[in-house]
């Protein structure tokens, strides 16, 4: 047995010293790659840009009298739906409702109503486009407006609305905006990569700002909200806040990029503020303003730019009496570089981040001029691109396994097993005998070594919870049984102690190994592999398993993990990692079904499902309403699982939100009592023993399985509250929910709802 541990072992180190070799290559051909790109990013830019034109739509074309005048901006373009005016000295926007007259403004032209506030505020206020500019290192960006910055402005029109190009002669900079009006009423808002230019050596742009003000409105003049895409969607009403809140939501798209110390650019406009390190993640480069007294709402999507931009979404009382709501494009950043071991460190800026911005603001008005009209809009929209792949929605209990983790023990690893396959077929023998047939598994930890011998690149299966024969005889029975089973694999992150990461792993901006601290006491952190390496490992990985004839691969962190790296001296950008994972996933979803945990939306159309989708937002004070945008968007196209049920404070509140969301009930299971995981870095799993889970599992299954056969394959076609506070479900074959999340008795429609239960009604 020895003898054969040990020519494992040497068999493992050749595998190892052969791959550092075909890594040295790669890495020269990148940095060839590089040098040849003008040492920007090691990928061809131009090969990423994103077509802007809207999908199935023409520019609007419809003859217009360019001396018609609105508010002080003249008519540029115009359809059977809307109308665009244009006041070209700030580069303000007005569109209006041909049939309503209702508008929504960029601007506030209003001098006696912008209240008290500084230059700075007022510049911010009154410009279409908002340049932050980046001067020498400084880590504090100052704004740039347009009006009384110096900024001139020159528009030509175009078919469907005007190109404006802005030119800052003291500062030496200037890009092109093209605007677009659609005869589907969408606008498009096009910025040009090509187009900047920045002349001086130490004056750059950091971030740039497009119609940060559209649809605006100041302190409680307007009835509505602001969508904001946390978690599953959230709302920010219009309602004057009384100067509560002295900040308000700002969030990185795909979540904080962690080769960049983003903390140490700070804007004039948001002083101190850091963003929550709690948040949830967004999965969807989105936003949203409806104003409901006047029946008139739009879906900001972006296009291009989404990897390297910002949501924010400010209540009135924060910085000025407006609300309002935009996305921050980020060009540049400053960061630290250590200049010693002792302390010692300087700030550099990084270069110019290459990429076109484009927005496509999508009008709602009417009926739909509200978040389930915003929601559904984007469900069209996604359909339209390709970017959503309708998949069957059949109704599945999620029952994920943990085979093995281990722990320290003398001078080795010693092997925890808490559930072997024999113990995976006993679960689902007894599930049976219950009548629960649909199942969906996940199982972690099945690799030699356990869950965190990372990466996973064979079908090495430890003996210890079985071997590779059982768990292929296991798969096997699985598919016979309408039970789909998957295994897991981190397709980003590695081991230091398990795996040779001398090369390949992600450095900082500052050239500083990045590291995540686990917190545990077996493995204490671990690193990243570059993009290029996580595809690698992933075709060796599909490679393997297909000889085995697996063909079903769960993937953690790939689908929601962008960052901002360094190979060389050549710095590689976000958009770089999403067009590295992109083609992972691509080419691991041509032979393999895949499950992707919590993945953004550019990836949404390689998974057969998504895993742990967050059912609400993440509860900040100034969010006024928690709402399921992404579960309107989704669901009946896309099966959604929720996050582990095991570990939820509020059982009961969480089932009602599983009701009212259509996302389907996860188990986070072993069979042997978790306790055994203490010294592992699995002893967060705190609970898990089938045995405790057994009941909730035959409960939920039973309900939501009922709920989902009357709704199956349909799609949410309205939600709203009642005045009597029921959450109220409409989908599109007419069938009806009612929830309450009360502790008292409600009604609504005539439908009376117990406390905390629900009702269903409809056809």
């Amino acid at each position: 047995m020895e003898a054969k541990l040990n020519m494992k072992k040497m068999g493992r180190s050749l595998v190892k010293f052969i791959i550092a070799v075909l890594v040295i290559v790669v890495v020269i051909a990148a940095a060839v790659i590089a040098s040849k790109s003008g040492g920007k990013d090691s990928l061809d830019v131009s090969d990423l840009q994103t077509a802007v034109s809207a999908p199935g739509a023409a520019l609007s074309d419809k003859p217009v009298d360019t001396s018609r005048e609105l508010d002080g901006h003249h008519l540029v373009a115009a359809n059977d739906s809307y109308e665009l005016y244009l006041y070209e000295p700030a580069l303000s926007i007005i569109v209006r409702n041909t049939e309503t007259g209702a508008v929504m403004e960029s601007t506030v032209r209003d001098e006696e109503r912008l209240g008290n506030v500084n230059e700075t505020w007022k510049g911010f206020l009154q410009s279409g486009i908002v340049v932050e500019l980046q001067e020498e290192t400084n880590t504090m960006q100052r704004k740039l407006g347009i009006e009384g910055s110096g900024a001139q402005v020159s528009v030509e029109m175009i078919p469907g609305g005007f190109r404006a190009k802005l030119d800052y002669p003291a500062q030496e900079l200037g890009f092109e905006a093209e605007i677009k009006l659609y005869d589907d009423g969408s606008i498009t808002a096009h910025i040009p990569e090509s187009s900047i230019y920045e002349n001086a050596d130490n004056k750059k742009i950091g971030n740039i700002y497009v119609f940060p003000l559209l649809g605006s409105s100041r302190l409680g003049e307007k009835e509505g909200y602001m969508f904001v895409p946390d978690g599953n969607g959230a709302l920010i009403y219009l309602d004057d806040k009384d100067g509560r809140f002295d900040s308000g939501y700002v969030q990185k798209v795909y979540g904080p990029d962690i080769g960049v110390g983003e903390s140490y650019v700070l804007s004039l406009l948001w002083g101190s503020y850091e963003t929550h390190n709690d948040a949830e993640m967004i999965l969807a480069p989105i936003y949203g303003m409806v104003h409901t007294d006047d029946g008139m709402g739009y879906l900001a999507v972006i296009e291009s730019g989404d990897e390297e931009a910002s949501i924010y979404a400010t209540p009135n009382g924060a910085y000025s009496d407006y609300n309002w709501i935009t996305a921050a494009f980020r060009k540049c950043t400053t960061y630290i570089q250590p200049t010693s071991n002792s302390g010692g460190s300087v700030t550099k800026v990084t270069d110019r981040i290459q990429y076109d911005i484009n927005i496509r603001y999508m009008f709602v008005d009417g009926s739909d001029a509200n978040y389930t009209g915003l929601a559904k809009r984007y469900r069209d929209y996604l359909l339209e691109k390709d970017e959503l792949v309708r998949v069957e929605d059949d109704f599945k209990v999620r029952l994920d396994f943990l085979g093995l983790d281990v722990e320290n023990w003398m001078l080795w690893k010693k092997d925890v097993p808490v559930t072997t396959v024999d113990n995976i077929r006993e679960i689902y023998a007894d599930l049976e005998k219950e009548g629960v047939t649909d199942i969906l598994s996940i199982y972690k930890g099945w690799q030699d070594g356990g869950i965190f011998d990372l990466p996973v690149t064979e079908y090495d299966v430890d003996g210890s919870i079985g071997g590779a024969r059982e768990l292929s005889k296991l798969m096997d029975e699985c598919a016979g049984k309408n039970i789909d089973f998957y295994l897991f694999a981190d397709g980003v992150r590695a081991n230091t102690e398990t795996a040779n990461t001398t090369f390949d792993t992600v450095k900082k901006m500052d050239k500083r190994l990045y590291t995540q601290d686990t917190y545990q006491n077996v493995y204490r952190e671990f690193v990243y592999w570059t993009p290029q390496k996580s595809l690698e490992n992933l075709q060796i990985l599909q490679k393997n398993l297909g000889k085995k004839g697996v063909d079903r691969i769960a993937l953690s962190e790939i689908g929601n993990t962008m960052f901002t790296y360094t190979m060389g001296d050549t710095m590689q950008t976000r958009r770089v990692s999403k067009y590295l994972y992109e083609e992972a996933l691509r080419q691991t979803s041509e032979t393999m079904d895949l499950m992707l945990e919590a993945p953004v939306q550019c990836y949404w159309q390689y998974a057969k499902a998504i895993v742990d989708m967050p059912i609400a937002d993440s509860d900040y004070i100034y969010t006024d309403q928690s709402v399921p945008f992404l579960s309107i968007a989704l669901k009946g196209i896309l099966p959604m699982y929720g996050d582990y049920v095991n570990f939820e404070a509020n059982e009961r509140a969480y089932f009602l939100k599983l009701v009212e969301t259509g996302i389907y009930p996860s188990f986070y299971l072993t069979y042997e009592n978790p306790s055994e995981l203490i010294y592992t870095n699995s002893s967060d799993v705190y609970t898990s023993q089938y045995a405790v889970y057994r009941g909730q599992i035959l409960s939920y299954y039973d309900e939501l399985r009922q709920i989902s056969g009357l709704t199956k394959n349909s799609m949410i076609a309205n939600h709203e509250i009642s005045d009597t506070g029921v959450t109220i479900v409409t989908y599109d074959n007419g069938v009806k929910l009612y929830i309450n999340y009360n502790e008292t008795e409600r009604e609504a429609d005539g439908v009376t709802v117990p406390a905390l239960s629900y009702v269903i009604g409809g056809e």
